[in-house]
């Protein structure tokens, strides 16, 4: 075997020996890290109807909206009430809330406590537990944005500002078990593009680092997986990927990918054809 071979072969043998050793030790750690840091997304059950009951009361769920479908939908919860502002207004008089579709959910929302999602929605209907129930809505809310590019656009319009996610808000109103609402907002998260520019300026220009905002839906939260039930196809927010089980590899990680380059390059090294296997003898060329 000529030297240049071995030399391939033999650095694919070290190439494999980092990659299993690399793989296996992030294997371990990735499996401690998530048994010590249970992720559990919360459960969801979607109410589809205008006329139930929760927590012993009747819950009644009706339209206050013009011709165009703007307004308000009013929560009527036993002899308390509640609004929400009409998020994406609908012309179509759909029925119920399919006319609502694009911007609000009823959620019925619960952790999972070991169980699987069916016995979840056994232990709601047996009355086992008592979850929570929320309406989620998006709200559009374009603003004033004068455009960069000269170009004239209804910034009232649905088409802004569907584009114009970063204006977005969410509201959430909750229903108590012991009567009365819970109401608050949240706001789409700022892209961590946009953040790292905004703490890079900062740093440029002496001044303190900025913070993020506390009202914007905080990543893995039930709110997050919330407000992903009203968030269009496509258009949901980036997930950071920090602080998750990929984090604790530490070392592992790039040797386990420096195994598989140095494997592959090896492996081509080692099994690329002879310079002189692509000649025959009477093609040869004479020296």
């Amino acid at each position: 075997m000529k030297q240049p071979r071995l030399i391939a072969w033999t650095g694919l043998s070290f190439s494999l020996l980092a990659l299993g050793v690399g793989a296996w030790t992030m294997g371990r750690r990735i499996a401690a890290y998530n048994r010590e840091h249970p992720r559990e997304h919360p459960y969801f059950i979607e109410v589809g109807v205008t006329d139930f009951e929760f927590a012993g009361r009747e819950v009644t769920v009706r339209d206050q909206l013009d011709a165009e479908g703007a307004g308000q939908v009013v929560v009527d919860y036993g002899p308390d009430s509640a609004s929400i502002d009409v998020g994406v207004p609908n012309p179509l008089p759909l029925p119920g809330l399919a006319r609502h579709e694009d911007w609000l959910r009823v959620l019925i929302v619960g952790e999972p406590g070991g169980r699987t999602y069916e016995q979840f929605r056994q232990a709601v209907r047996d009355r086992d537990i008592t979850p929570r129930l929320v309406f989620v809505s998006r709200h559009l809310n374009p603003g004033v944005d004068d455009s960069r590019f000269g170009i004239e656009v209804d910034q009232s319009s649905r088409e802004y500002g569907e584009v114009m996610r970063k204006r977005w808000t969410f509201g959430f109103l909750e229903l108590r078990t012991e009567g009365g609402f819970r109401q608050w907002t949240r706001h789409y998260p700022e892209s961590a593009r946009s953040f790292d520019g905004r703490v890079l300026a900062a740093a440029r220009a002496g001044q303190p680092a900025p913070q993020r905002s506390p009202d914007e839906l905080a990543e893995d939260s039930w709110e997050w997986y919330a407000a992903l039930t009203v968030i269009p196809a496509g258009k949901a927010p980036n997930r950071s990927f920090r602080n998750d089980a990929l984090s604790s590899a530490g070392w592992a990680l790039p040797m386990t990918s420096a195994g598989v380059i140095g494997s592959i390059g090896c492996l081509a090294f080692a099994l690329a054809p002879r310079r002189s296997d692509r000649w025959s003898a009477a093609e040869r060329p004479s020296p």
